[in-house]
């Protein structure tokens, strides 16, 4: 994310100066750039997308049905958000979307879930029916 050097962002001047009647003193102000967090949430959704998909072609190779191929669109789900939180994110998630984890993991699921859907349906047809 970019500061704005206005905005100032670190709190008051340790010089001192530029201090007047309407100075908060310890109070710093938050900046947020709608496009910066749109073009987040764009890159969230398109690798969670991609991550529904190969969780769906291994799910359908590995010949996985009814509970189980659920219980790994969960696990493959759950991974692929940790992994954009510590990798992408730095461990920090109010930085980059201004969210809560439960709407951070739950966000898209039903599109994702229908990628999967899709890919798992297609993968066991291809190997395990023709």
């Amino acid at each position: 994310m970019i500061a704005d050097p206005m905005a100032d962002i670190g709190g008051p001047d340790p010089s001192g100066a530029g201090g007047g009647a309407g100075d908060m003193g310890s109070t710093t102000k938050e900046v947020v750039d709608p496009m910066a967090m749109a073009m987040n949430m764009q890159r969230i959704e398109r690798i969670k997308n991609v991550m529904g998909i190969v969780s769906g072609c291994v799910a359908g190779i590995c010949g996985l049905t009814g509970f189980s191929g659920l219980v790994c669109f969960i696990l493959w789900h759950v991974l692929a958000c940790t992994t954009i939180w510590a990798v992408k994110m730095n461990c920090n998630l109010s930085v980059y979307t201004r969210q809560s984890w439960f709407v951070y993991l739950t966000m898209g699921l039903q599109q994702f879930a229908l990628s999967f859907t899709l890919f798992w349906t297609l993968f066991y047809g291809l190997v395990y029916l023709y």
